[in-house]
């Protein structure tokens, strides 16, 4: 029996097991949770894009969000310089539920980029930080995006086009105005500086994004795809060939913020609309139109000149001091109480003008006001006076001449704020030019 116990005993030593040990349990789950995560980041896991900005504009990795009206849909990766060196590339995740949205009319612009105090959204960032909004556009999809900086809520997708203007184009900044026709239909992206070795010249690419919802197109334009390139494409071809151009202009003149304005040249060269690479340009206005635009300017401030020059004789202050000396003279003719406090009100009105004179804006409406206010004032003296000489006759050869000239004044002031009830920016022209 103990042989045979002996044999069972090496035989139940000798024996292996299935399982490989307790110790493989700890590499085995983590393959399992790596597969896990694996197959749920497959599912579930996002797209990464490229956003190309001035300036990282103090964006962190893993803690700048990218969000859709309001809702955070990404998350910043990484921040690096670009390989020219003069750009900042952001890799940014974007989550699966906003992957429909990635596509060439899309824009990402940076909020906090420049802190306002008078705007809560950005002053906010003082403390959380920037993050970028993503702006839903159409087109082709695509995963490389040139992000701005300021904000524009279009009220339809947005078309990007390049404009390459012949010269300088001054203080014209990012978020800048587009017109056409004097509407707003979209804003400046981005303004550069390019050299082509090719030709030996330097040309100043400005990269705009029109609204297609703000160009006038009718319902039926509507594309069924969604993507609103050849619609407005095939808009801007006839435009163009009736003489459509670009140019750089002010709004007021010499002293407004620039802006690109799309307007039609008589006499334009021939042009088109211009496609190249994956920019498709708007042909700006040459040189030559560019001059005769601004002599033709020229000559519209010329005749301003003249306008404000006849406008500076306007005898508002000479009226004032007419008016003063007529008082001055009727107070030396009579000693009566009614007349005085008629002229003490008289001089309150003549006074009140001054000071509204002396404002660098004055408001016309208010000095309409206060001049035909002395005119009641005056013609008041008057008639005070005319009840008081009836009793007075030591000064009845001197006063009614007075009297006749100041009721030719009141007549005078009342004609004068008449003029201006009409037209209301003589006063406002008339002052600036007296201040050049």
């Amino acid at each position: 029996m103990s042989e045979q116990s002996e044999m069972r005993t090496e035989a139940a030593d000798l024996r292996r097991t299935r399982w490989p040990g307790w110790i493989w349990s700890v590499p085995i789950a983590a393959c399992g949770v790596a597969l896990w995560l694996g197959i749920r980041a497959l599912v579930h896991g996002g797209e990464t894009v490229t956003l190309v900005f001035d300036d990282a504009y103090g964006m962190t990795v893993d803690d700048t969000s990218v969000t859709l009206h309001g809702v955070k849909v990404g998350e910043v990766r990484d921040v690096s310089l670009d390989d020219d060196g003069r750009h900042v590339d952001v890799k940014a995740e974007i989550d699966r539920s906003a992957k429909r949205y990635l596509r060439a009319g899309t824009r990402f612009w940076v909020k906090g980029a420049h802190v306002d105090l008078s705007d809560l959204s950005t002053a906010k960032a003082m403390l959380g930080g920037p993050e970028i909004v993503m702006v839903p556009g159409g087109g082709p999809a695509t995963r490389r995006f040139v992000g701005g900086e300021r904000s524009y809520a279009p009220g339809g997708p947005v078309v990007k086009y390049v404009i390459r203007f012949p010269g300088a184009v001054g203080q014209l900044d990012e978020g800048a105005q587009v017109q056409l026709r004097g509407f707003h239909v979209g804003e400046v992206v981005h303004v550069g500086l390019r050299y082509d070795a090719a030709t030996g010249t330097l040309d100043t690419p400005v990269e705009i994004a029109l609204d297609s919802s703000k160009l006038g197109l009718p319902d039926t334009a509507k594309p069924a795809n969604g993507d609103w390139r050849p619609v407005v494409d095939d808009m801007l071809r006839r435009l163009i060939a009736s003489g459509l151009r670009a140019r750089v202009s002010q709004d007021p003149p010499l002293i407004g913020a620039r802006e690109v304005m799309l307007d039609f040249v008589p006499g334009a060269p021939s042009a088109a609309l211009a496609t190249r690479a994956d920019e498709t340009d708007i042909p700006a206005a040459s040189s030559g139109d560019v001059d005769a635009i601004m002599a033709k300017t020229d000559q519209v401030m010329s005749k301003v000149d003249r306008v404000m020059t006849k406008i500076d004789a306007l005898p508002i202050e000479q009226t004032g001091d007419d008016i003063r000396r007529i008082t001055a003279h009727i107070r030396t003719l009579s000693s009566s109480p009614k007349i005085a406090d008629s002229l003490d009100h008289l001089d309150r009105s003549i006074a009140q003008i001054d000071r509204t004179l002396r404002e660098v804006s004055p408001q016309v409406g208010p000095l309409v006001t206060q001049l035909r206010q002395t005119a009641r004032e005056a013609d008041s003296a008057v008639a005070a006076a005319n009840r008081t000489i009836g009793g007075d006759p030591m000064n009845q050869n001197d006063l009614p001449d007075t009297l006749r000239e100041l009721t030719d004044m009141a007549r005078t002031v009342r004609a004068l704020a008449d003029y201006l009830d009409r037209h209301p920016e003589a006063l406002v022209r008339g002052k600036q030019g007296s201040g050049q």
